[in-house]
């Protein structure tokens, strides 16, 4: 909807993004009809602001607020990505009641992708997946076996909750 809207010669839409493979977000066709001028404007502060509650217990404890953060977090990405999170919430919740359970492998998260049409490469994937890992809503770890596994840090009654939000 905002692409359509850039391509109309007396609207211009200003944005600001902070991470260095903020291009791999849209497709060439969307890249291009947003026509975007890149400025690095980057300032070097500390993010002071943006960090300072991370570590809160409030934060750690709450899954109302944990809530919340993933849905926002969720609205402000690209349909593609919602899909993605979408997946591993499944997929953690389908192993809820699994204890061996560790997380869903990167390679299953990226084939799962590719066949929903979310993903043309790795690469794509992993770009889109740091919004997440940023927000801390996602945990990589290497299992048993040397595979990345991808898990959400969130107790199954959250990410069910999360689940049903979502599907109204």
């Amino acid at each position: 909807m905002l692409s359509s809207l850039a391509e109309i010669p007396c609207i211009h839409i200003i944005a600001s993004i902070d991470h260095i493979n903020a291009p791999l977000i849209w497709d060439q066709g969307l890249f291009s009809s947003f026509n975007w001028l890149w400025y690095d404007v980057t300032t070097y502060q500390d993010y002071t602001e943006e960090t300072s509650y991370e570590n809160s217990l409030l934060v750690q404890q709450s899954g109302a607020l944990t809530l919340s953060s993933m849905t926002h977090v969720l609205k402000s990405v690209p349909p593609n990505v919602q899909g993605v999170f979408n997946i591993l919430v499944e997929a953690q919740l389908e192993h809820k009641d699994d204890i061996s359970y560790s997380g869903m492998s990167f390679q299953d998260l990226y084939q799962k992708c590719r066949e929903a049409f979310y993903v043309s490469s790795d690469l794509t994937l992993r770009a889109q997946l740091t919004e997440f890992k940023d927000h801390k809503l996602l945990t990589f770890k290497k299992g048993i076996d040397g595979a990345e596994l991808l898990s959400i840090p969130v107790d199954a009654s959250t990410l069910q909750e999360f689940k049903q939000q979502e599907d109204l």
